[in-house]
């Protein structure tokens, strides 16, 4: 092999791992925490519902936090739960792309699904910003989810009421 192409190599290799940390860095030097989300097929799983999951399936952002979605590709998206984001929010729809982030400005509560996996229990919850700035509580929700997909979501909220005192 040539010194030249070593040399190529090298700088590839140093543009693909800039790509791959770039949304890191970008919230690293803004200040603003951020959070990644990964997307998991595990068929190996004991509990039904953590077969298709988001990894983590419930996270707590302050306003103007990011999430990082990880491998929306193939047959796993990310999808806003039609009446259980706050009001006025546009709706999150994200599928085949490796890696996206979406700042979260206005504070509540954001339910998740999989458009594919989500019937299978493949929800997640965002809690953005303080208890009393959340603009639509559990009970205030406009929509259920039911099967597989209802029970997830009881437990994320009992995850999100351990998690915040009263």
């Amino acid at each position: 092999m040539t010194w030249q192409r070593i040399s190529m190599i090298r700088v590839v290799s140093l543009a693909f791992l800039t790509l791959l940390l770039l949304p890191n860095l970008a919230s690293a030097q803004s200040g603003s925490p951020s959070q990644g989300i990964d997307q998991i097929s595990d068929p190996t799983t004991e509990f039904v519902l953590d077969m298709f999951r988001f990894e983590p399936d419930f996270v707590r952002l302050p306003v103007g936090g990011r999430v990082i979605f990880n491998n929306s590709r193939g047959q796993h998206t990310v999808m806003s739960a039609n009446g259980l984001i706050p009001e006025g929010v546009e709706k999150i729809s994200i599928a085949n792309t490796a890696s996206e982030t979406r700042t979260m400005d206005v504070p509540g509560l954001y339910v998740l699904t999989c458009k594919v996996h989500g019937r299978y229990g493949m929800v997640m919850l965002i809690a953005v910003g303080d208890r009393e700035a959340w603009q639509n509580p559990p009970t205030s929700w406009k929509k259920s989810l039911s099967g597989r997909a209802g029970e997830k979501l009881e437990l994320l909220v009992k995850k999100l009421n351990e998690d915040i005192p009263h």
